[in-house]
């Protein structure tokens, strides 16, 4: 009698192997599946009842940076949460939508959100450059290896805008004294620079700024702020003097009597 080839126990041990090879591509298909749909938001094309309403997809939008924000979310989930912001930024044709969710993205601590915000810089929107601005005003104060960079794109943010609300924006997060004496030394300068700005507003954000970060109070008077950067240049050992209780009272304009 010929012998069997393969016994009956071989048999099921290949069928055993061959079903946990299908059942891990399987797994692996059904995780990617599930990353794809859950990797964005529901485009507007979907017809997704109430996700056409700006009401309903703000709120949604929101609620997304609310829990990728909180500090029990899973890694794994808070990844999900920035790519769905990330995609409807990257794919809605709404500028409010896209700016709430780079508001949203600013909330989630994510390991790749600077990059994100870095890209996002490049808008054409005004208010979503602000928005990018904001987020990495967030991430410089907090600590962060890559906070001289971040500083660098923030001076050149408010030096090179096009849109003088960015630039006010760019300084009043470069406001944010750090402890870090040669990079708030850099900055000071930066600021300093900015006092001989054309635009009025970036001169004052600028003096607000330097009063923030070197603790000095000359309020709004530029001699003063001049001087005392020429100070810090090393050009004149001189201070100039702070502002006295009398020059702190506000200035109250009575109506003229006729």
């Amino acid at each position: 009698m010929q012998k069997e080839l393969f016994s009956p126990n071989i048999y099921i041990l290949v069928s055993v192997v061959i079903f946990v090879m299908f059942a891990g591509l399987s797994c692996r298909s059904t995780d990617i599946e599930f990353l794809a749909k859950t990797s964005l938001i529901p485009a507007y094309s979907d017809k997704i009842p109430g996700l056409d309403s700006p009401h309903d997809r703000r709120n949604l939008i929101r609620e997304k940076g609310i829990a990728g924000a909180k500090k029990d979310t899973p890694e794994e989930e808070r990844e999900i949460l920035f790519a769905q912001l990330w995609e409807e930024y990257k794919t809605s044709p709404d500028p409010n939508m896209r700016r709430e969710a780079v508001d949203a993205m600013a909330k989630i601590p994510y390991t790749h959100k600077e990059k994100c915000m870095l890209d996002i810089l490049r808008d054409n929107d005004a208010f979503i450059r602000m928005s990018a601005v904001e987020a990495l005003g967030k991430i410089f104060k907090g600590e962060n290896s890559e906070r001289e960079n971040i500083a660098d794109v923030l001076i050149n943010q408010a030096r090179a805008d096009e849109d003088k609300d960015v630039r006010v924006a760019a300084v009043r997060e470069l406001g944010k004294k750090i402890v870090d004496p040669q990079l708030n030394k850099k900055i000071t300068i930066a600021l300093g620079d900015m006092l001989q700005d054309k635009v009025l507003i970036v001169k004052y954000e600028a003096m607000e700024s330097l009063q923030k970060i070197t603790g000095k109070d000359y309020g709004k008077d530029i001699n003063r702020w001049t001087k005392y950067m020429q100070n810090i240049k090393g050009e004149t050992t001189e201070l100039p003097k702070e502002r006295t209780w009398a020059e702190k009272l506000p200035v109250i304009h009575l109506p003229m009597i006729k």
